[in-house]
């Protein structure tokens, strides 16, 4: 009885009924509901407002689909170990909860390596869209690629290469050759860069860079030391040990590719009983929260991942909601330079 009551009122529509209501065809409405072939966001969004508003109880891949799915976006990251990657989803969450959609993050592997299954089980969800966090996009884009094809609304984080889509970025070689420009106006005259792993964008452009100060500056090329290590801390550690391991030729200042890498260096200077920033200057790179919980506190290129995944969040709304045009849009979030104690002023060279 308690299951007739809760029941009562909501008739069991057939799909002729909705798209009578909707003034759409039968086909079409059965293309949104389970999915069958690519629809206008539009379209889908009229049959699901219909049958929210009727009240309708349709099956469980309608109801899915008026429910929480079709109100969820979903995120792919690379590396969810990464304190960047955690603070932009952050930014991601805070504004897509404050405007009623859930969000689903979702591991892959690194853009070097293939995944050539790692959507299969998203699409059956039909997220009402995706945002590919940088390192997450495949090889060759793959991951974006698929998704465009699909037809669902798509932003990334950086340009993917050979590939247009919405994006949200920041400008890498000009924050990093900033950053440069600081330490080298601090008096530093030998200086490294301990650059991310090989494959990654970012790297190249922060150590274009590290590199166009240098030169800018006039400062020798063999006085300007630069490393290939990766994105972690242990990675970090061990090309600081190689870079320093001469006490005299070592760099005066480091320019580490990201924060965590810094950390790394951090111990590699401690072990080698280097004092920060007495013996060895530091900046780090993207302003994570615990940058100024070391000693002495990290001078870093605060590239505020936080604002960065509100900015993607946003964008994608609107994508979402058919409030761009039919051009590409890309939001830029300025990077700024956060200064602490890492840094040591030298006296200005004779």
């Amino acid at each position: 009885m308690q299951s007739k009551a809760k029941n009562k009122g909501k008739p069991n529509i057939t799909t002729t009924e909705i798209a009578r209501r909707c003034g759409l065809s039968r086909p079409t409405v059965s293309a949104v509901l389970n999915g069958t072939r690519k629809v206008r966001e539009s379209t889908r969004k009229k049959v699901l407002d219909c049958i929210r508003e009727q009240n309708f109880e349709t099956g469980m891949i309608s109801k899915a689909l008026v429910g929480e799915l079709s109100y969820m976006v979903a995120v792919l990251a690379s590396n969810l170990g990464s304190p960047f990657h955690m603070m932009m989803f952050r930014g991601v969450c805070e504004y897509l909860e404050a405007q009623g959609y859930h969000v689903l993050v979702h591991n892959v592997r690194s853009e070097n390596q293939p995944d050539p299954k790692t959507l299969a089980s998203l699409h059956a969800f039909r997220p009402a869209g995706y945002i590919i966090l940088r390192g997450a996009e495949g090889i060759d884009g793959a991951h974006a690629r698929e998704i465009a094809e699909e037809g669902v609304p798509l932003v990334t984080q950086g340009r993917v290469e050979d590939f247009e889509s919405h994006l949200v970025d920041f400008d890498n070689q000009a924050a990093m050759k900033s950053a440069t420009n600081y330490v080298i106006k601090q008096g530093h005259r030998r200086l490294g860069h301990v650059a991310g792993p090989t494959f990654s964008q970012g790297t190249q452009q922060r150590k274009m860079g590290f590199l166009e100060s240098v030169v800018e500056h006039g400062i020798p090329m063999s006085d300007a030391m630069v490393v290939d290590a990766g994105e972690s801390a242990e990675s970090g550690h061990d090309a600081a040990l190689e870079m320093l391991k001469d006490p005299d030729k070592r760099p005066t200042a480091l320019m580490c590719f990201n924060d965590n890498v810094a950390v790394g260096v951090y111990r590699a200077a401690h072990e080698l009983s280097l004092e920060i920033p007495r013996d060895l200057s530091v900046v780090g790179f993207d302003g994570i929260d615990f940058g100024e919980l070391l000693a002495p506190g990290l001078t870093t290129v605060d590239i505020v991942p936080t604002e960065l995944g509100r900015e993607a969040a946003r964008l994608l709304l609107h994508i979402i909601r058919e409030e761009v045009g039919q051009k590409y849009e890309t939001r830029w979030v300025e990077p700024k330079l956060i200064v602490r104690g890492s840094v040591r002023r030298l006296k200005p060279p004779p």
